[in-house]
């Protein structure tokens, strides 16, 4: 092909780009500190709001749950996150049925009791966290 100065070229490049899946993160404020209480037969040390963090890049926006459990068992403690108490079975603590892509921020009222107790003593309970994100797929019938 010769081509002059009063001659049109024209042509097309394609340009490809995939985003894929991201990360999906879970961050939780530690420690949550209750303070004291003197001792009694039941000591009640009130509720503790514990902030997260989920961050979700994979893009899907169906929610998640994250569950805990206790890494102890401690039969005078009583520890609930929200509404559940937890114990060494890990169980769901937070349901969100939609989320952003991105970060999303809330938190959790979390309560701490002993009963029966008879000594003083510094108590720590360790949670363990667990995220899950909720990947359902429609099924015709």
């Amino acid at each position: 092909m010769d081509a002059q100065a009063a001659d049109t070229l024209n042509g097309s490049t394609e340009i490809g780009a995939e985003i894929t899946r991201g990360d999906v993160i879970l961050s939780i404020d530690s420690p949550t500190n209750f303070g004291s209480q003197p001792l009694s037969a039941i000591v009640d040390f009130g509720s503790k709001e514990i902030k997260y963090t989920v961050t979700d890049y994979s893009g899907l926006t169906n929610g998640f749950t994250i569950s805990a459990k206790l890494t102890d068992t401690d039969e005078k403690r009583s520890l609930k996150i929200g509404e559940t108490e937890l114990s060494e079975t890990t169980a769901p603590v937070i349901k969100k049925t939609t989320n952003t892509v991105g970060e999303n921020k809330d938190k959790v009222t979390s309560s701490l009791t002993y009963t029966g107790v008879t000594k003083t003593q510094n108590y720590t309970s360790t949670i363990e966290w667990n995220l899950s994100k909720v990947d359902t797929k429609q099924i015709s019938e």
